[in-house]
């Protein structure tokens, strides 16, 4: 029992920005936000519409400065790798 406490993952990612854009679609949402302050670029979050539904969907705005919590995760298809970063948490700061 004591291995499988220990090999839990229990620290994650974390970046903060202001918001983008906001795109709902039937299963899965993203948000767009933009980071970094001397090279600014994007970085889109994705997550499940249940999720989406809970924690931004009528609390956060376009333009809102949020932190997010997210993991990532990769899949092989069609002999590419496609990578996602799951929101785990959303803050508006």
């Amino acid at each position: 029992m004591a291995l499988l406490k220990e090999s839990v993952q229990n620290v994650f990612n974390e970046i903060k920005g202001s918001v983008l854009e906001l795109n709902i679609d039937e299963h899965f949402c993203n948000i767009i936000i933009s980071v970094g302050n001397h090279n600014a670029r994007n970085a889109a979050l994705v997550c499940k519409k249940a999720i989406y539904n809970r924690i931004v969907k009528d609390k956060i705005n376009l333009g809102d400065k949020v932190s997010v919590r997210f993991y990532v995760s990769s899949r092989k298809k069609h002999d590419r790798w496609y990578t996602n970063c799951n929101i785990l948490e959303l803050t508006k700061l």
